[in-house]
Formats: structure tokens, sequence, C-alpha cells
């Protein structure tokens, strides 16, 4: 089984090609179909093998399914006449900046189907591959179960493409968990290097020890590797004394802080349209209650989903024009906000020392969970898929036997971008920022959630000797693609 452009599954055997153009979810004229068929049906029956699991490749186009519908809900392509396609300089131009970048990260995303199948599978409807098996053997008069085994065997040889991505994975180091998957150089090339996946603009701050402007140009960060530091690792037994939460903890990574040579370097956050973190709750600590005792400190507690189902966060980007670090995001009248982000997904990571695990994953209604944080009455998120309107088989993989911030396991947590929300001015006291000879901190005074205050970091440090020489004369591109 191949994939050939513009991406046909081609049944080597059978010779029975079934085009994904007719069952891929992008076809559609209809955004709010569009979205609502990915997101309210992103449990589709999963795919199996013989003899291999595949529960993170499962996992995984789930998670995928849920990217694709809260940020690719659109049409795949204009529809252009046929004159237009006569016309071999013809391109259909967006309308909007909105609608480039969209275009250009799903350009991106199909270019990269060929040596990463799991972008094209997941658009794929299987239970229309389903249906059409069984019209094909009604047309043929031929049985259920014919129909059926025709199905599994379709099923089969996709999952044995998926398999094929990863000729290096070893048969004695278990299944291909949703991890090795997801943080492995294929994904990091083939989705996560695109320009408004990543976390941090490639431009980098730089400024001298002593009293000294910022520049811009001389640094920037490698594709791959900004995709590999663009999911954030958040150890909470690490982090807990110093940030009150998520937001203030990945507001730290985008601020000023210096080196031990006394060079200051600024890391400019490109806020990305999906947000990624790696959560590690802190051992033999209970997951933080809503209700907590009253002599309990709720800081030292692991966080839940009431923490972290939805977050905001903030950052400096250099200011060409006067050399400052200024807030990288502000309001029409010049206000500070922060960027928000509302939780999607969550995959609890299955524990390596149990052989027996599976990754597990739950899905989040966005909308919902928007308006629960703008104070709307009634709304309630609970700690279940809320798009899982019917029972599947790919329900496996969702189960009620544990709750996010729990110790003993890793999470994967993937947020989507909201729109601006103004923020307590009073933490953003003086807008713009820049080194003094002699100073010893990262920036003003910490705020209430200390998101300023030094910080060791350590998985989330980017190399600095593997930062790239850029042009000195190169022009700051701003904060990236959003």
């Amino acid at each position: 089984m191949t994939v050939s452009s513009p991406g046909s599954i081609v049944d080597d055997e059978s010779h029975d090609d079934l085009s994904w153009v007719d069952f891929r979810l992008d076809q559609a004229d209809d955004i709010t179909a569009n979205k609502h068929a990915l997101t309210n049906q992103a449990w589709f029956e999963p795919l199996s093998h013989p003899k291999k699991d595949m529960s993170g490749f499962n996992v995984a186009l789930i998670v995928l399914r849920m990217l694709y519908g809260h940020v690719l809900a659109t049409p795949m392509i204009p529809r252009p006449t046929l004159e237009q396609l006569e016309d071999e300089d013809w391109e259909s131009e967006p309308e909007t900046q909105e609608e480039y970048e969209l275009s250009q990260l799903r350009r991106f995303l199909y270019e990269n189907e060929e040596k990463f199948p799991l972008l094209a599978v997941a658009w794929v409807d299987t239970p229309g591959v389903l249906r059409e098996k069984s019209k094909k053997s009604n047309s043929k008069n031929t049985s259920s179960s014919s129909s059926s085994a025709d199905y599994r065997k379709t099923v089969h040889e996709m999952a044995n493409l998926l398999l094929s991505s990863f000729p290096n994975h070893r048969n004695e180091d278990g299944p291909i968990s949703f991890s090795y998957i997801m943080t492995s150089d294929l994904a990091d090339d083939a989705l996560w290097s695109h320009s408004s996946l990543l976390y941090y603009s490639r431009v980098v701050g730089c400024a001298p020890a002593e009293a000294g402007p910022w520049t811009v140009g001389r640094k920037k960060i490698p594709t791959r590797m900004n995709a590999h530091y663009s999911l954030i690792h958040f150890d909470w037994a690490l982090e807990r004394k110093q940030f009150a939460g998520l937001g203030a903890f990945l507001t730290s990574l985008v601020l000023p802080r210096q080196r031990p040579d006394g060079e200051w370097l600024l890391y400019q956050p490109n806020f990305p349209k999906v947000l990624r973190v790696r959560y590690v709750p802190a051992p033999e600590t209970r997951r933080r209650s809503s209700s907590p005792d009253a002599n309990a400190n709720p800081y030292m507690d692991n966080l839940g989903f009431d923490d972290l189902r939805h977050i905001t966060v903030g950052g400096r980007k250099i200011d060409t024009s006067t050399s400052l670090a200024v807030w990288a995001r502000s309001d029409e009248q010049g206000n500070p906000t922060r960027q928000g982000y509302s939780i999607f997904a969550v995959v609890r990571l299955r524990n390596s020392s149990n052989p027996k695990e599976q990754d597990l994953v739950r899905t989040y209604d966005v909308q919902r969970i928007a308006d629960m944080v703008a104070g709307a009455d009634g709304i309630v998120v609970s700690e279940v898929s809320t798009t899982n309107k019917r029972r599947s088989s790919g329900t496996r993989y969702l189960t009620d036997g544990w709750k996010l911030g729990e110790p003993g396991h890793e999470y994967d947590l993937y947020y989507c971008r909201d729109d601006l929300e103004p923020e307590d001015h009073a933490f953003f006291s003086g807008g713009t920022w820049k080194p003094k000879a002699g100073s010893t901190k990262t920036g003003e005074s910490g705020g209430a959630d200390g998101a300023e205050k030094e910080t060791e970091k350590q998985a989330n440090d980017i190399p600095y000797e593997s930062i790239e020489e850029g042009d000195p004369t190169l022009e700051w591109e701003g904060t990236g693609s959003e």
C-alpha cells in the first residue's frame, strides 16, 4: 500500500483503489460542518493490525483530527474554473492574512504527507470507507462478512503504511507509542517545524552585558531545534516554588535572561496556533483539589484540569525602532495583553515500566471552555470528552479511571489559541525594558505570579552554542507567522 499524489490509497494486491479525495474530511465547502465532522467524530473506528499494537497511532490520529478541526477547518483548496486550471500561472489568492497563513500551513502539511502518512490518514473518514466497501459488496451480491473482511484488509494496509514510517523502530522496544510518534524527528520535520506551530520566534534578541541596546538578526534558532523545544517540558516538582501555574512558567521562557558570560538573550514568543506542553506532576504529591484542606498549601499540590483548561501567556519582543524589549502583545489602545489558550486534548502517556499500558486520550469542547472562562452561566466542562457522542471501539482509549495531574504518569497537553485577552495591568508596569549595567534580574519585579523571576531552565534550555549565526543586516520579522 502506498501514498500517491494527491493522496490515494492504492491496494497493491487487489487493485481496488480508494481515493483519499473521496474520503477526506477536508473536502466540505461548509466550514462549520467540516469542523464538526473532525472534532465530533475524532473517535472514528481505530486502525488495527493482526500483529502490531496500533494504540499509539490511534491516539495520535485522534489528536491530529482535533488539531485539524480547530486550526484547519476550511475547504482544502478553492475550486478553480476550467479557465484557471488551463492557466499554468494561476494561483488562488487568499483574501486575508489569516487565510494566507492557513493556506501556507495546509500546503506544508500536504507536501509532507508522503513522508509522514499519518498527516493524510488523519483526514480519512474510515466509516465512509466501510460504507463504500459495503456498497461494492452489495453491487456484486457478496456477503456482508466479505465486505467486512475487505474493510479490515484496507484498514490493515493503512496501518502498515503508518508502521512503515518508522523502519528503525525495534520490536524489542515494545509497541510504537504516542510519544515516540509525535516527538520523533519525522514529526518535527513534517508537522511541528511549520512557523505557525513553533513556540519561539526564530530570531533571538541579543544585548551586551554592559548597558546597551538590543539587536536582532545576529543569532537564530535552527528550525528542527525550534520544533523540538516547542514541546515545553513543565516539571511541577521543579517549578512549583517559583510559579503559580503553567501560564506564568511559559511566560518566563520568553523573557530576557542573562548568560554566565554576561550577555543578555531574549527568545522571543511566536504564540503558535497550537501550544504543546509535556506536564510532569510531582511524585508522591496529591492532585490539587478545587476545595483544598484549610491547612494545605495549594501551590504545592499538582495542577489538575481546572488549573490547566485555560491559560494565558505573555512575553517580550524587541522593538527595533527603540531597541527596547517591549511586551509582545498589546490591544488597540496600547495596553499590554496576554495570549489566551484553551485545552482541546490531553494524552496520558503510557508508563514504559508497564508493558501492558496504552496511551489514553481525552478531548474537550474548546468553545464551551472559552464560554466558561468568559463567565457564562451554567457552563460546566468536566474532565471527560465532551466530543464523544457515540460509542465506538475508539473509546477504548477513553477511560474514567484517571485524572489529569495524578502522579505516576506524564501528560501531553494540547491547546489552541484564543482571541487576545486583557491582563491585569499591574503585572505589566513599566512597558519597556533594556539591560542595565550590573543588573542581575531578567526584568522588573516579578508581579503576583512571579513570571519574571530567574528560573532554573533544564529541559527547555535551547543550547546557546547551537544557535546559528544569522545575517547582521537581517530585519526582524515580528513574532513569526501566527
